[in-house]
């Protein structure tokens, strides 16, 4: 059975737009427990249009995002990074200012990674004085969630794949041990190491969709103390693959077009209310689910061994 059909708890549910959403409240005896509510983007590949990706019409389709986010009621902006299609040092710089410029029209709180795309050409120093930011790796609060952002390194080429450098595995660890409570894990690159079958980019280069040291991750994450939901970008589809107790999320491109041949108008909207998440993608490729947000940790049964060694 495939990682993605042992999903648990998964509803699917149909979309609605953003503006559409109505503050919701759990009641448990006398304590009113109140919605969190955190819209996400990613890989908006703003430049040049590709045959796969609409880069011209990425900062139309960031507008469009930003209204309906300041029109809806969120607690604030996750970005996942790869805002850009790189092209050179000078292009970049002005490519990343466009977006930057989109983001500044937000009514809330923006949260940024930086992907392989924004440190192509710059440094994640030059991301943060651009949107004068944080990019790197760091925990916060976003409304009753505990968030950690991990900015390990990112960069990427053909030859190379992606690979952790050194500090980059401790510092996950150190954060993850901070704190019990339950967490959201957010990087551009995702960390369950699942299947990549069907994938335009990646299906023939599964060492390009996550990092060579993801078994490594992988014992971090089972090995915090805290409850951990994991989100991220990069690999341009919406998935949910379910590791040892830990939902792994993706999320589509904004512009990306190898599934429905127009761009995917992608983004998300997640809430956690209570003990559940709820995760809805919009755009032409929408998704609905609902997941448990654990207030504890657990692990999945050891799997069995090899049956040609038993």
């Amino acid at each position: 059975m495939s990682r993605r059909t042992r999903c648990q708890k998964t509803v699917m549910r149909p979309c609605y737009a953003a503006h559409d959403i109505v503050l919701r409240h759990a009641f448990v005896g006398d304590a009113v427990l109140a919605t969190t509510r955190i819209a996400v983007i990613g890989d908006i590949h703003h430049g040049q249009d590709t045959p796969t990706k609409r880069g011209a019409m990425a900062l139309p389709l960031l507008e469009r995002f930003v209204a309906q986010v300041n029109d809806a009621r969120v607690d604030a902006v996750i970005d996942l990074g790869d805002r850009i299609s790189d092209e050179d040092p000078e292009r970049d710089r002005l490519l990343q200012s466009d977006v930057a410029m989109g983001f500044a029209s937000l009514a809330v709180a923006h949260h940024h990674l930086s992907g392989n795309h924004d440190v192509a050409c710059l440094t994640l120093a030059d991301n943060e004085a651009i949107f004068d930011l944080p990019s790197g790796s760091r925990s916060l609060p976003i409304g009753d969630i505990r968030c950690v952002f991990w900015q390990p390194d990112v960069r990427l080429t053909r030859a190379r794949g992606l690979h952790l450098s050194d500090g980059d595995l401790d510092g996950l660890e150190a954060l993850l041990g901070e704190d019990e409570r339950p967490t959201l894990l957010v990087s551009h690159v995702p960390l369950s190491g699942h299947a990549q079958t069907g994938n335009y980019y990646f299906e023939a280069n599964p060492g390009h969709a996550t990092y060579a040291d993801v078994g490594e991750i992988r014992k971090v994450i089972a090995g915090a103390p805290c409850p951990i939901v994991a989100l991220a970008g990069h690999v341009h589809w919406n998935t949910l693959t379910t590791v040892d107790g830990t939902p792994h999320i993706t999320l589509q491109s904004l512009t990306e077009t190898f599934i429905s041949g127009e761009p995917a108008e992608s983004f998300g909207v997640l809430e956690v209310e209570a003990d559940e998440l709820r995760w809805v993608v919009r755009g032409r490729e929408p998704v609905s689910l609902m997941l448990p947000w654990r207030r504890t940790k657990s692990h999945w049964r050891a799997p069995l061994p090899s049956f040609a060694t038993s």
